[in-house]
């Protein structure tokens, strides 16, 4: 099983110009944790890591009883601690690791479509208002014209009508047959619609094609991108997503691809002139690091739902990407995707530098949790993106349901700390930011969710050599004694608990489930049913064997009973963002969604009035 972490339609593309119905985000401040529920431990069913070669491990593990030794107490933990020695990193050239967490994955993909089994039908019946099961005096049979298609049922007012007046998905739903040629269609979500047929005969065909449809291909619908496409034919679009640990890009292709370019987002800059001299892994190079200020462009800020941008050192970074690319900056146009939705100075600034001093054709900004939503092929859920920082957003027929919209100043670097600490116990140091990388190698290696943390404890304790594993660092060319792998067990498992169990990173916040839960609740009340089987995950952690199950078997705690929940996980879903901005970009009304060069030239950032959130 591969994996990797990272730290780091309909389309109403109001998706970026998303419609709001209340306003008020929340930001992570409640003291409530946990969910309260206990329930009976189970067997672990969460496929670890494969182990690697413990050769050339540094003494010491989580403690052969399967304690933490970090904590103090802890049973097993000797009276004498032997010093953690310092590696001395100074001189070393991180490329080689960084090459390696930087790489372009295409995880494995086993799903299988059956809409080759769907039959497509259309043709007129009678209907009811959505949800009514009984016709009233206002509330009467009216004819309309239906579309049976790809696992949903569409209806218009007439046949000649390009846009459907509703819709109902019949993937994973029901259809009952009530008599007199009445059909009832429950799409499992919330959402019941009553038809009657013209004729026998007719219902007899209706009843073979609607069921013939209800079969899931749910995950078939996913956008699923190509390792690498061919470029575009007609569309010349540069796509760029700014992260605060990374940086993606790519150009547009004749499909959505994952990025060709995938990349540190950090800089070397001048100290005595300001001048950046390097971008990416050459920033971390041992000269670099010596003569220049490492600087992250892109980082959270102490506001919660913000991002700071360092606008004057972006230049070069788009320099680096269109340079990298081969493309010149004045043939196309930029699909940018950034992190939340940047403030108006931010916007500006970015346009400036694209447009002003690149000449770039035009720009379209959308922010990262939106597009993932699109890489799933879908405008209504629950996404749950988690990088740097965690975002989660409620979204319902293109409205984002503000009330609900959950952003913790936490995330990925929170694990990482969390197993930091967790080696340093154990008798391995790492400090500086180079020796950091090696902290995350460990994770992306090692690391995974427990399905039940207190059993996968108890099992840890009883049985530590199965859950202990190696990860080397012979590949790395590190010098002459620094640790040449790291050897660990409980701290696996442990470091990524925090998202469930907040006491143990020793935060003040409500746990993830909790969030999506809140989230779901600020949600219609006839469409939170459909929101349980809708949450969307995206970004690299949500990547660690076992978080997905892990996530789905927490929310069916909280969920009302007899509620299925669903958690999806596309499986290129850590580059979720970037596949979206893909699948915006090739949009027949793409151009028309962005800036282009003289919009921004006549009309300066009045133009940002076609990114405004609708009132």
């Amino acid at each position: 099983m591969k994996q990797v972490i990272f730290i780091g339609i309909d389309i109403m593309i109001a998706v970026t110009f998303t419609r709001t119905r209340k306003s008020s985000d929340f930001t992570c401040n409640d003291p409530d944790q946990g969910d309260g529920s206990k329930e009976r431990p189970i067997k672990s069913s969460v496929v670890l890591p494969p182990k690697t070669s413990q050769t050339g491990a540094a003494s010491g593990s989580d403690g052969a009883a399967g304690t933490d030794p970090g904590v103090e107490g802890a049973p097993g933990q000797d009276d004498t601690v032997e010093q953690t020695s310092r590696m001395n990193l100074r001189d070393w050239d991180p490329s080689l690791v960084i090459k390696k967490l930087y790489e372009v994955k295409f995880m494995d993909e086993v799903v299988e479509d059956i809409s080759h089994q769907f039959i497509t039908m259309e043709g007129l019946m009678e209907k009811l208002p959505m949800n009514k099961k009984k016709a009233t005096l206002l509330k009467t049979w009216k004819r309309r014209f239906f579309r049976a298609k790809d696992g949903w049922l569409y209806y218009y007012e007439t046949s000649n009508r390009e846009r459907p007046s509703e819709t109902i998905q019949l993937m994973g739903g029901s259809i009952i047959d009530l008599g007199n040629r009445v059909l009832g269609i429950d799409d499992g979500r919330g959402r019941y619609l009553m038809v009657r047929c013209p004729t026998e005969k007719e219902h007899g065909q209706w009843v073979v094609a609607l069921e013939s449809q209800t079969a899931d291909n749910t995950k078939a619908t996913y956008v699923r991108p190509a390792l690498a496409a061919a470029r575009h034919p007609s569309k010349k679009v540069v796509v760029i997503d700014l992260g605060s640990s990374a940086i993606r890009a790519g150009v547009l292709g004749d499909q959505a691809s994952l990025p060709e370019l995938f990349l540190p987002s950090v800089l070397a800059v001048d100290s005595q002139s300001g001048k950046v001299l390097a971008v990416g892994q050459d920033a971390l190079a041992p000269s670099m690091r010596q003569k220049c200020n490492i600087v992250y462009p892109i980082r959270p800020s102490n506001k919660v739902d913000q991002f700071n941008i360092e606008v004057q050192l972006m230049g070069a970074v788009f320099s680096k990407v269109f340079q990298e690319l081969r493309v010149k900056p004045s043939d196309y146009w930029v699909m940018l995707s950034t992190p939340q939705n940047l403030g108006d100075p931010l916007k500006r600034g970015l346009m400036q530098t694209l447009v002003d001093e690149l000449s770039v054709v035009g720009v379209c900004m959308v922010q990262q949790a939106l597009l993932s939503l699109h890489s799933y092929n879908t405008n209504s859920g629950i996404i749950v993106d988690i990088g740097h920082r965690i975002e989660i957003l409620p979204i319902f027929d293109g409205f984002v349901i503000e009330g609900g919209v959950a952003r913790c100043p936490y995330g990925a670097q929170k694990v990482q700390e969390s197993l930091t600490t967790s080696l340093l116990g154990i008798n391995y140091k790492f400090h500086s930011e180079v020796e950091q990388l090696l902290v995350r190698h460990v994770m992306e290696e090692s690391c995974y969710v427990a399905i039940d943390y207190a059993q996968e404890e108890e099992f840890c304790k009883d049985q530590p050599q199965t859950i202990r594993t190696s990860v080397n660092f012979a590949k790395f060319n590190l010098p002459e004694g620094a640790y040449g792998s790291v050897e660990h067990d409980l701290s696996r498992f442990k470091s990524p608990e925090g998202f469930f169990n907040v006491d143990l990173w020793e935060m003040d916040y409500p746990t993830l489930q909790k969030l999506i839960h809140r989230a779901i609740q600020t949600c219609p009340m006839d469409n939170r049913r459909h929101m349980w089987r809708a949450v969307f995950l995206s970004g690299g952690v949500t990547m660690m064997p076992g978080f997905a199950e892990r996530l789905e078997r927490e929310l069916t705690k909280l969920a009302p009973p007899g509620v299925p929940v669903e958690v999806h996980a596309a499986p290129q879903r850590y580059h979720a963002a970037f596949v979206g901005a893909c699948s915006v970009a090739m949009m027949p009304q793409f151009e028309g969604m962005a800036i282009s060069r003289g919009e921004w030239r006549k009309e300066g950032a009045r133009a940002f009035r076609k990114w405004q959130t609708p009132s």
